[in-house]
């Protein structure tokens, strides 16, 4: 599908002028050639849009051209491709999100997926799997064109069809697993056996786990389903990864002995028995089967130097009973379902396994800031944060392992910070502003009377630029700042000043005060003051 062509032009939609505002980038950037150079990776435009036959990105590229500038689609289409960049996470409070995608995991052309709802057509609950950059997708819903320079879905007009295969409410029913959209064939087990051997077919089998021996590095099992049984010579992470890496998709997974996997493999043979060769993972069903509550097992001791894991301070919950202990433990694991302070009360509940996917969960119940401090209302822990929690424990009506409440336990640290350092969670920034990161701003109300601490790495700022005008980019996503003031209620048009008084550069990590404002239906800082530059 891919080739390489000569540079030769450039696409009108990536050609972006914006004059909304005063030297406004395009807040979703441009796509370059990679390396500066003068060739470019181009993609053959594929698809129909339709549920049987989506668009390739570069198909719906095409498709959002000939629609023209800011006319909507008037059909949903149906649109394949790779995670590129998540700049909104799917999350509960919205239960949409924002990303784009690409015919390429390593990007080239790209794709927005504008504020889109979950697998479903809805919203996105607690639980739930989120995105990961390499993710395989399908989106489905209502296109546009915006401005004439970003193709994107409508605004709440789409959603989230397909995650690396799995969908809701698809309707098939029965044995067969549901087709993704690769070149792989759902097929039954029973079917896959009658096949002929082939490295050049690619199949889908979606099966329970079975034989699969303790620290195993290849993933050597059976797969089983209504139809028959079949042996898996070796489970790759992804399509040509690595061997023996398969303790750490475990990890990552959960992949035990009666969980429910869906594969893709070829179809082989050793002395004439039929196997499923060149097999790489590529969903686990959520909730399904298993032997052990959590992958690994148990392991640390409690102590500071060695945390418990979720699965050890479980069982030592079980052990203790419903009464707290007189002894305070390290806990370890990460964020599965988050918590936000409110209130007043200074603590925050929320649930934590080994792996962000687990089903067997600890609550880090009503927990203080690292020294025992009540923390702010507002203050968020967020899924997939790795925590650390300190205090009493005990397993609650004999059926919720989880620590002692009213700020009895505390948080050591959150992504190796403590909670009342300036770089974890929402704290209190210059001007008692509220340090958040971007995609917590981007989901905030607009108000001229709300003032937020953001800091992030300087993007598509123009040489020469008096006004300040640039993308702030950090881990969570990326934001346009219209205009950067050298000090609060300073004087427009001293940009400059600053530039030679700072370093301020394209690529440096600068800190800002600003509020949330808009301009049409993208996101900006609006009167944006200097804090620092790193």
């Amino acid at each position: 599908m891919k080739r390489i062509t000569n540079y030769l032009i450039a696409m009108a939609l990536m050609a972006f002028t914006f004059t909304s505002c005063e030297d406004v980038p395009s807040p979703f950037g441009q796509i370059l050639p990679p390396g500066g150079g003068d060739e470019v990776e181009t993609f053959t435009p594929e698809g129909s849009g339709t549920q049987a036959d989506p668009f390739n990105v570069q198909g719906v590229l095409e498709y959002v051209t000939g629609l023209g500038a800011d006319v909507q689609s008037d059909k949903d289409v149906y649109i394949k491709g790779y995670v590129t960049t998540i700049k909104e996470q799917y999350s509960a409070q919205y239960g949409n999100a924002q990303f784009t995608i690409s015919d390429s995991k390593e990007g080239g052309n790209t794709f927005t997926f504008y504020r889109g709802l979950y697998l479903g057509n809805k919203k996105w609950v607690d639980g739930d799997l989120t995105l990961n950059e390499g993710d395989e997708v399908i989106i489905c819903g209502k296109v546009v064109n915006y401005k004439g320079t970003t193709p994107e879905t409508v605004q709440n007009a789409a959603y989230l069809y397909s995650l690396n295969g799995k969908t809701e409410g698809g309707g098939g029913g029965g044995d067969t697993p549901t087709p993704t959209p690769t070149e792989a064939k759902a097929v039954s087990v029973s079917d896959f056996l009658a096949a002929a051997e082939s490295t050049d077919t690619w199949y889908q089998l979606t099966g329970t786990i079975k034989n699969l021996k303790d620290g195993d590095q290849y993933g050597n099992f059976d797969i089983e389903d209504a139809t028959g049984s079949v042996y898996v010579y070796g489970l790759l992470s992804e399509k040509g990864g690595e061997k023996k890496k398969f303790q750490e998709l475990v990890t990552a997974k959960g992949i035990a002995n009666g969980k429910k996997i869906t594969i893709h493999a070829n179809r082989g043979a050793y002395n004439g028995t039929p196997q499923a060769t060149n097999a790489y993972f590529v969903s686990i069903e959520e909730g399904s089967g298993g032997d052990t509550p959590t992958p690994g097992g148990a392991s640390g001791t409690g102590t500071k130097d060695n945390p418990f894991n979720i699965a050890a301070a479980i069982a030592k919950c079980k052990e203790i009973g419903e009464t707290a202990s007189s002894e305070k433990y390290y806990i370890k694991g990460i964020v599965v379902t988050g918590g936000t302070v409110s209130g007043g009360y200074g603590n925050v509940t929320f649930k934590m396994g080994d792996t962000k996917d687990a089903t067997d969960l600890f609550t880090a119940y009503q927990v203080a800031g690292s020294d025992g401090e009540k923390l702010a209302d507002g203050y968020e822990v967020k899924t997939g944060d790795e925590v650390i929690v300190y205090g009493p424990i005990c397993n609650y009506k004999g059926n919720t392992p989880e620590t002692s409440g009213k700020s009895a336990a505390q948080i050591v640290t959150i992504n190796g910070k403590k909670t009342n350092d300036t770089g974890g969670g929402s704290t209190t920034g210059a001007d008692g502003s509220t340090i958040i990161s971007v995609a917590d701003f981007n989901a905030a109300a607009e108000s001229t009377d709300v003032w937020y601490q953001l800091t992030g790495t300087i993007k598509n700022l123009k040489d020469g630029d008096q006004y300040g005008n640039f993308d702030l980019e950090d881990a969570t996503g990326s934001v346009y700042v219209y205009g950067v003031l050298s000090e609060k209620g300073g004087a427009k048009k001293k940009f400059q000043d600053l530039v030679a008084a700072k370093g301020i550069a394209n690529g440096k990590k600068i800190t800002i005060v600003g509020n949330r404002g808009s301009y049409g239906d993208k996101i900006e800082v609006l009167n944006a003051y200097f804090i620092k530059v790193e």
